[in-house]
């Protein structure tokens, strides 16, 4: 687990239209300004998209976090019946060394199995589950991994997002009406944060992230 408390290096002018109806018709600048703060080795995020819509912003941020077994939770993509069955439909999901080293835990149904496991590739796990032996290879093309003949999308959770903003670079406010973000998100996948930039002119943004990732 690293702590990222991150500033994204940037320097990319984008033009933002704000509605005509609720807004004056103008355009303003936003410079994307960061910075890593972290004395990590692990590479910072980056800005993996930008887009505006009815005078909302959305900033895509990838964040660089590496694979590990301990901190994702691998969720089946397929989904199995429920009992009683009207209720909504459940998805197997493993956890490996979530809460203690060296134990597998795999919810199935309406029940969890607890096992044993090694880690024997840098995306390879072979797991104990009393007499059985199940090998998982995560592939990280596909972002799935697969286990006893199931494929599993990697979760992990979603660092706490801020964005400020500035007209100096001197001063800074917390942009206060952030969008809810989602609390778990896939990983490798980029989180995307909404929020409305409000009127003015030329503006600067800075988005830090904090979290164990």
């Amino acid at each position: 687990m690293v702590n990222l408390i991150n500033r994204l290096r940037l320097a990319k002018r984008v033009w933002f239209e704000i509605g005509k109806m609720k807004r004056l018709a103008r355009l303003f600048g936003a410079w994307l300004v960061a910075g890593l703060l972290s004395g990590s080795a692990v590479a910072g995020p980056e800005i993996a998209g930008i887009a505006v819509k009815e005078g909302v912003v959305e900033l895509s941020v990838r964040l660089a976090r590496p694979f590990d077994w301990q901190g994702i939770k691998f969720v089946s993509i397929k989904s199995f019946a429920n009992d009683p069955p009207w209720f909504p439909p459940t998805h197997h999901e493993l956890t490996f060394g979530h809460h203690e080293g060296g134990v597998l835990e795999w919810f199935q149904f309406d029940y969890i199995e607890i096992g044993n496991y090694k880690v024997t590739g840098e995306f390879t796990v072979e797991a104990k589950l009393g007499r059985r032996k199940i090998i998982g290879k995560f592939d990280p093309g596909t972002n799935l991994l697969k286990f006893d003949g199931l494929d599993y999308e990697p979760f992990v959770k979603t660092p706490t997002i801020t964005v400020k903003s500035s007209t100096d670079l001197k001063s800074w406010k917390t942009v206060s009406k952030l969008q809810e973000v989602d609390k778990e998100r896939k990983w490798q996948t980029p989180v995307s944060v909404q929020f409305d930039p409000g009127e003015g002119a030329h503006r600067f943004f800075v988005i830090q992230v904090k979290g164990d990732e």
